[in-house]
């Protein structure tokens, strides 16, 4: 006998109080979980329902059988939930800092579809060998989505394109200050201090900000903040695309082996779109 099984059948019509209710709860027969019902009485030597009043009770058996029998199956439960997600292929992403959370969120939801269980880590939350998709910076020579960098400034009207050239300071002229983040100025490939340059900006006119407070400087109008667009919408700043090819570049590394939707096909595609959305990469995405 299914000990389980009966058992499972029995805490079912303790809880509806009806045999009928219950068969429909389990997607069961009504006179098969009868039969079940009458073969765990008969297993265990008592009667767990009296069934001489118009509606069923519990005999002294069945009360005091009651809660060990919730255990029982909430204990099987638990056991069938651990084991079946520790069988999900597991698949760890590091990402990041700059990552738009939106698409990052898509993208573990469209992941997940497929049975896939997503892990994501953040810069310094796991190693790069870690990880079976890894999100890097790099030159945008040899990235595989690159984002195209512009001017944020204090809202109000919306700008055309401008050439980083039309942000270099001007003497006697009140000009507002460039404010770059670190990740522009320092990671490896970074492509705004040579842009710069040969736009007549000085590196020491680049002034260097955590991005909290340089995005806090741009709010107040004390200055434009270079970055892609996703940041600027995030915190409802003005943006406009610079005319020279001023880009940010992100790469995918990958250790395999990968879960199989990831190997090949639309849902690898698809991802692969999302994590480049993430970076704020559009139609500048170049593999």
């Amino acid at each position: 006998m299914d000990l389980l099984l009966h058992l499972r059948g029995f805490a079912a019509v303790a809880d509806e109080m009806s045999v009928s209710e219950a068969a429909l709860e389990l997607g069961v027969d009504q006179p098969l979980l009868s039969r079940r019902l009458r073969a765990l009485e008969r297993e265990l030597g008592v009667e767990l329902l009296d069934r001489s009043r118009r509606q069923i009770a519990l005999t002294q058996a069945g009360v005091a059988l009651l809660p060990r029998a919730r255990h029982l199956v909430d204990q099987a439960d638990h056991l069938l939930r651990s084991v079946r997600r520790f069988d999900r292929a597991r698949f760890s992403v590091a990402v990041p800092a700059e990552c738009d959370p939106a698409p990052l969120a898509r993208f573990v939801a469209l992941v997940e579809e497929t049975g896939v269980d997503v892990r994501l880590a953040g810069p310094g939350e796991t190693t790069p060998e870690a990880a079976a998709w890894l999100v890097e910076t790099c030159d945008p020579e040899s990235a595989t989505w690159v984002t195209r960098l512009g001017a944020a400034t204090a809202p109000g009207t919306a700008r055309a394109p401008v050439p980083l050239g039309s942000l270099r300071p001007r003497r006697g002229t009140g000009s507002a200050p460039v404010l770059a983040l670190p990740r522009d100025l320092d990671e490896p490939g970074a492509r705004l201090p040579w842009a710069a340059d040969r736009a007549g900006i000085s590196p020491t006119a680049l002034r260097r900000m955590s991005h909290q407070v340089a995005v806090a400087e741009a709010l107040a109008g004390r200055g434009t903040l270079v970055c892609a667009r996703h940041e600027a919408d995030t915190y409802g700043l003005i943006w406009s695309p610079f005319i020279d090819p001023v880009l940010r570049g992100h790469r995918l590394v990958e250790q395999p082996p990968l879960p199989g939707p990831l190997v090949a096909g639309s849902v690898r595609e698809r991802a692969l779109a999302l994590l480049g959305a993430c970076v704020g990469a559009g139609e500048e995405r170049v593999a």
